[in-house]
């Protein structure tokens, strides 16, 4: 005769059959998987004499019936009979004494390992220990049961959600469950909390019953399967907490009368002027217009006319908490995200050609020098006469006599800033978009333009005098400054070639001091001006409509929207969110440029050196994209201005990936504007 013993592995019970001596300090068994294993006598909980056939299959069949005929007895016991007849009888009991009064006689080896496992399976009623059972109390019953009932839900949750995940990423047909809202919601605080997501555990066992990676890249792949992201999700925007629609309340809030605030018996009407708009082709938010008219002595008469956005929107109304939330319109290649509901930004508030729109004007009259005479702040009533692009205004310049004027009075006002130390540093830029048939496009844009500076100084201007008349008032607003650069430049000569001088304003951009806010008054190096507010995009830029919003209380400071302690509250959110927003489309704009060049490994391209950090490290731009990086193994003889040859060896949009090495100096052919993938 042989023995069948029973042990434990696992938290799971085995049965082997003994191949030596099951008395001695060890020995070997053949369990039911067919496994030649090493046990101690310490760990069997009971043997069972048996018929050995001496053949391993035969054994293991005969293992087999016997666990299943043990499971099945376990199966048929009543175990909340058994504990509530033991309920003050004592604590512990053997499993001996429980099979005998589950079964009525003396149990046999089978019904005793039943009792057991029964135990160890249920789990609530008694606690398990291999050679005895502890009774629990029914409060400590009731609580472990509720336990179990959690898990087993949690379970299934996970076995039903894990399915549909992985059929949805197999492209399967695949039905959301019940808890798909659930499932959700895990995913998408995994993918875009990371490391702050409340539940990360359930998220990654859910990843991991999906057979999907327990990281955010799984989340990501999970939740572009079931519809919730498309494959080229912005997830920075989703981060902020941008790009959701507007609610129906909101959009109810924009569908305002225009009657509400073109009434204002306190509006300075100026239907009467010239009024011309200059901005982006393809543009629909028109928040600046402008008017300019000379004197006979030469001065200048000039109008910054602004959407009054103030007027619309109140302080705390539905739509302000809207714009506080989000910040500013947010501008990608693939989407647009803006800060006020379409119907008010796109149309009612926005400065469209040949009709009647509510402006907040400022009014000044500029020496023949540029120097600010008197100007004033007004609510007023405007219509454009003309708008146009910025190429369409650079091609009427030398015809168009106001065009002419505005574009010779911003040079005189750019001159003026440059001799109080201010810069220029209208560097190209890289614009990427996608065309209708979703190929990336993508073109440097040129900021220097007649018309772009002509725009750009009259706005610099317009923001320079608010923030004059916002400090003599003393009202909270929140100013914009920039400290001195970090390091001096140390230019010795002046740049005698057009790439040296793009060069050096690459550098000197690098070495600009820090920028920000303070509700203080502060110098704005870079423009050259003692202090400067922005309120000239109240459509586009939150920070702009708080300014405007202070503008109107120029000559009643007491009774301002916003005393120091309100401006705090808001002014520091939200350009804390305007630089989110900036890092984002910037990023957004470098992955689409990142895709665009993955099928592009091997090519050569063009860069600008303009800044050598030390012997090892080198600073170059890549001149097509505008693009910045810093090489190892750079020749020494490529100066600051000069061009070398890079070669493209790593490109991934995902991880934003981009790699080249310097071939040796040269030149290489210009590339067209424009580039379609």
């Amino acid at each position: 005769m042989s023995l069948i013993v029973e042990f434990l592995e696992a938290g799971e019970f085995w049965l082997a059959v003994a191949l030596d001596d099951p008395t001695a300090k060890s020995f070997t068994a053949l369990n039911h998987h067919g496994q030649i294993v090493r046990l101690v006598p310490s760990r069997v909980l009971s043997t069972l004499e048996f018929d050995d056939p001496g053949d391993k299959e035969a054994r293991l069949a005969i293992l087999t019936d016997l666990k299943r005929h043990r499971e099945a007895l376990a199966a048929s016991l009543n175990l909340e009979e058994i504990w509530s007849f033991l309920q003050g009888e004592g604590p512990e009991f053997s499993y001996e004494l429980l099979a005998g009064l589950a079964y009525g006689h003396e149990p046999s080896a089978d019904e005793i390992s039943a009792a057991r496992r029964a135990i160890l399976n249920e789990g609530t009623l008694f606690a398990f220990n291999p050679q005895f059972a502890t009774l629990r109390d029914p409060l400590s019953a009731a609580q472990k049961k509720a336990i179990k009932e959690r898990n087993k839900a949690h379970a299934e949750f996970l076995t039903e959600a894990g399915a549909w995940l992985r059929d949805s990423v197999a492209k399967k047909m695949a039905f959301e469950p019940e808890s798909g809202e659930k499932v959700r919601k895990l995913l998408l605080d995994l993918a875009l909390l990371e490391g702050e997501a409340p539940d990360p555990r359930t998220a990654k066992e859910l990843l991991k019953a999906a057979s999907l990676p327990e990281n955010e890249d799984g989340a990501f792949t999970a939740l572009v399967a079931i519809g919730e992201f498309h494959e080229r999700e912005p997830l920075e925007i989703r981060r902020l907490g941008l790009g959701q629609p507007f609610s129906p309340a909101e959009l109810k809030a924009a569908a305002k009368d225009p009657k509400d605030f073109l009434n204002d018996p306190g509006r300075l009407d100026l239907t009467h002027l010239s009024i011309v708009t200059v901005d982006s082709k393809g543009a629909k938010e028109f928040d600046d217009a402008l008017s300019l008219s000379q004197d006979q002595d030469g001065n200048y008469n000039l109008g910054l006319h602004i959407a009054d956005v103030a007027a619309a929107v109140k302080p705390g109304d539905i739509l302000d908490l809207a714009a506080f939330a989000r910040g500013a319109s947010v501008y990608l290649p693939d989407a647009k995200y803006p800060m006020l509901p379409e119907p008010l930004a796109d149309d009612l508030l926005s400065l469209k050609v040949g009709v009647t729109r509510p402006a907040f004007s400022l009014l000044v009259t500029l020496s023949p020098k540029g120097e600010p005479l008197k100007y004033a702040f007004t609510p007023t009533l405007i219509k454009v006469s003309r708008q146009m692009s910025f190429d369409e205004a650079d091609s009427l310049l030398d015809q168009d006599h106001q065009l002419t004027a505005l574009a010779n009075l911003s040079q005189i006002l750019l001159k003026r800033r440059l001799n109080l130390g201010g810069l220029n540093l209208n560097l190209p830029q890289l614009q990427v978009r996608l065309a209708p048939d979703g190929q990336i496009v993508w073109e440097k844009t040129l900021w220097d333009t007649p018309a772009k500076l002509m725009v750009g100084e009259m706005m610099v201007l317009a923001n320079y005098l608010a923030a004059e008349a916002l400090a003599e008032a003393h009202l909270a607003a929140p100013f914009r400054f920039q400290e001195k650069p970090r390091l001096e430049p140390d230019f010795t000569q002046e740049p005698t070639t057009d790439l040296e001088a793009l060069a050096q304003d690459l550098a000197l951009r690098r070495r600009l001091g820090r920028s920000g806010v303070s509700l203080a008054p502060a110098p704005h190096f870079g423009l050259g001006l003692a202090y400067y507010v922005q309120f000239t995009s109240p459509l586009r830029r939150y920070p702009d409509l708080l300014v405007a919003r202070q503008l109107r209380f120029l000559k009643d400071p007491q009774n301002a929207p916003y005393d120091a302690a309100k401006m705090t509250e808001k002014a520091f959110v939200a350009d804390d969110l305007n630089r989110a927003i900036r890092r984002a489309q910037n990023n957004r704009n470098r992955y689409f440029l990142t895709l665009w060049l993955e099928q592009r490994l091997g090519q050569e391209f063009s860069g600008l050196v303009f800044e050598r950090l030390d012997r090892r490290r080198t600073r170059i731009c890549l001149t097509d994209f505008m693009l910045e990086i810093e090489l190892y193994k750079v020749p020494a003889a490529a100066k600051p201005g000069r061009e070398v040859r890079l070669k493209l060896v790593a490109a991934e949009a995902k991880s934003q990936t981009l790699r080249f090495e310097c071939l040796g100096l040269g030149e290489k052919e210009p590339d067209p504007p424009a580039y379609k993938s």
